[in-house]
């Protein structure tokens, strides 16, 4: 189910390219070529990162979505710098292919039965619906910055916005979620507050630079 649901989000990620490939000044082939490595770069950072934050290689299966986040934005920079392009249309663009297919990925939690919500008080089977919550997070923000977007409004900002609202929504809905530990900190809630902090960051660094223009 996941391939499925992967090859539906690199689907989505070429239609989109589509749209916006005058703004990317590229071509039809160039447009596939690029949801499709979108798709398998992004899939292989969010497995490296879920073996690197434990160090242990027997969880190469797993899957950490920080990978996506932090990991893509790095790849949108040098590949924008390498084929000449306007950083901020390449991390605008593809910030929309990136919340569409972790939104992809998490579906397939719900499919697979992994990242489970916590037992509601007093239930035996009910749980939170952390993931439920967490796709529903991903339309609410696709609706938010896709028309932004098209429209060339955020103007390199996007990304980090992303990065703020998942690492706000993701260190709360984490206390929600089944933990190892006694006290329902996950090793999440630190890189949740990294990625909030890096992304304010940039937001902040953008908004200097759009003032200064001015």
């Amino acid at each position: 189910m996941l391939f499925i649901l992967l090859f539906i989000g690199t689907a989505f990620s070429f239609g989109w390219l589509l749209q916006c490939r005058n703004r990317l000044k590229i071509g039809p082939a160039a447009a596939a070529v690029l949801a499709a490595a979108h798709t398998l770069v992004g899939l292989l950072s969010v497995k490296v990162f879920a073996v690197l934050e434990t160090l242990d290689f027997s969880k190469a299966g797993n899957m950490s979505l920080f990978g996506g986040v932090f990991f893509m934005p790095v790849l949108y920079l040098l590949g924008a710098k390498l084929f000449k392009r306007k950083a901020e249309d390449v991390c605008d663009v593809f910030s929309i292919c990136m919340i569409f297919t972790v939104m992809c990925a998490r579906i397939n939690c719900i499919i697979s039965g992994c990242c489970k919500g916590k037992l509601l008080p007093g239930a035996e089977t009910l749980r939170w619906p952390t993931r439920e919550a967490e796709i529903i997070f991903y339309i609410l923000l696709l609706a938010f910055l896709l028309p932004k977007v098209w429209k060339e409004k955020t103007k390199g900002r996007s990304y980090p916005i992303y990065m703020i609202a998942y690492g706000a929504f993701r260190f709360l809905i984490e206390w929600f979620r089944e933990s190892d530990s006694a006290s329902g900190i996950h090793i999440a809630h630190m890189w949740s507050i990294i990625a909030l902090c890096i992304g304010l960051s940039i937001y902040i660094e953008l908004q200097k630079k759009k003032g200064g223009k001015k």
